[in-house]
């Protein structure tokens, strides 16, 4: 008798409390979610650094690019003025030599101060 009086009293408090919920609108979800798309669109975002490919590139096209450049001058100069044979002896592929090291070294120095400025950032 006593359950029977505990699941009546339930069932009129659920009942009660069903009559009296809220149902919530129907574009609630939508609503919630736009909120949520524009907070997230107006907070500030933590920008990721950008790796310098581009400027790798760039670097490489321009001291390589010089460095042909200063080679074909050689080139052209030592053939004009000695000959063919001259362009296959080592008074000529010596300074060839040292011209690439001079401009490969400087890159590399390149290199490394874009690699030592990034590790500051």
């Amino acid at each position: 008798m006593k359950e029977n009086k505990i699941e009546n009293e339930e069932k009129i408090i659920r009942q009660m409390m069903q009559s009296e919920m809220k149902k919530a609108p129907e574009n609630l979800k939508f609503r919630i979610m736009h909120q949520i798309e524009t907070r997230k669109a107006l907070t500030p975002q933590k920008r990721k650094p950008k790796k310098e490919s581009g400027t790798l590139l760039k670097e490489m096209g321009a001291i390589f690019g010089t460095m042909y450049a200063v080679m074909a001058v050689m080139v052209i100069g030592g053939y004009l003025l000695q000959g063919k044979d001259f362009l296959l002896t080592p008074q000529f592929i010596g300074p060839v030599v040292l011209v690439a090291a001079v401009f490969s070294l400087f890159w590399l120095m390149t290199r490394l101060e874009a690699v030592l400025k990034a590790r500051k950032k």
